[in-house]
């Protein structure tokens, strides 16, 4: 089995799924063009993460959960300020099917705000439901939520894009050493994404290899899941090589390793929901 832990999703029909106010129309990039996508590639599920320009309107993604049971699990978005989150979450988990929240770092002024004690009955909701939460900004914010995530060790909590670790760093690695160091919790995993935008090498990247091969390394095979950005990773480097970069190159991975990379690991953090 093969599973796509990270990609999203919008549809094409703008009249039934608008975007959010203020969000410039994109090309569609709706659930059947991911379903051929993915056969093309022989993936067999996929985590969706709820694209930003929908904001908190989550309602496209629950429809594909539904169209397609068991094929995909879910990550949703919603206003860390209302004073209705957690019922919000339970209702997209116990409804709608989904499996968790982003966290979106960059997103106010002080990222610190994220692990603030006002956001607990969140995290105490998500424990109960056995929902996750992802993580997406630059490497250097993720300690801001590094007091929630101690907190709850009940959580898990998975860090996108390889938590933005830069590949182009020399030793002492300042940036990635922060990544690395998320590896202390046992709740904390990350993914390994082919976007590389700090590679000065053509596809297949080896320079950041030692990156990722750090990661692997602090973390370990059972922490580690593939994903791919879809459909942002079919402009570079297509859906096929994302998936042959790491199931063919990257010759530190051993056979079993690749089985938790492609799709125990996120097996162990999503359900998905017949």
């Amino acid at each position: 089995m093969i599973i796509d832990a990270h990609l999203h999703v919008w549809s094409d029909d703008f009249d039934r799924f608008p975007f959010a106010e203020g969000v410039e129309r994109k090309e569609g990039a709706p659930v059947e063009l991911l379903n051929q996508t993915m056969e093309e590639a022989g993936v067999d599920k996929a985590v969706i993460v709820q694209p930003a320009y929908y904001l908190y309107d989550n309602s496209y993604v629950a429809e594909c959960l539904r169209r397609f049971p068991g094929k995909f699990a879910a990550i949703g978005l919603l206003d860390r300020h209302a004073p209705d989150t957690p019922d919000q979450l339970q209702r997209l988990v116990e409804e709608d099917g989904y499996a968790g929240l982003r966290i979106h770092l960059s997103r106010p002024e002080d990222p610190a705000e994220w692990a603030a004690p006002d956001q607990d009955p969140i995290w105490q909701r998500a424990e109960k439901l056995g929902a996750s939460f992802i993580v997406y900004g630059p490497a250097p914010l993720l300690p801001a939520v590094e007091p929630i995530i101690a907190r709850f060790p009940g959580v898990k909590v998975v860090l996108d894009h390889m938590g933005c670790a830069p590949t182009d760093e020399d030793p002492p690695y300042p940036v990635q050493s922060i990544v690395l160091g998320m590896a202390k919790y046992p709740n904390v995993y990350v993914k390994f994404t082919p976007q590389l935008p700090t590679s000065k090498e053509l596809y297949p990247h080896p320079d950041a290899f030692p990156t990722f091969q750090r990661l692997y390394e602090a973390y370990g095979p059972r922490r580690v899941m593939w994903g791919t950005d879809f459909p942002h990773v079919l402009k570079a480097p297509g859906y096929g090589p994302a998936l042959e970069l790491f199931r063919t190159h990257m010759d530190f991975l051993t056979e079993d390793d690749k089985e938790w990379l492609f799709s125990k690991s996120a097996l162990s953090v999503w359900k998905f929901a017949d």
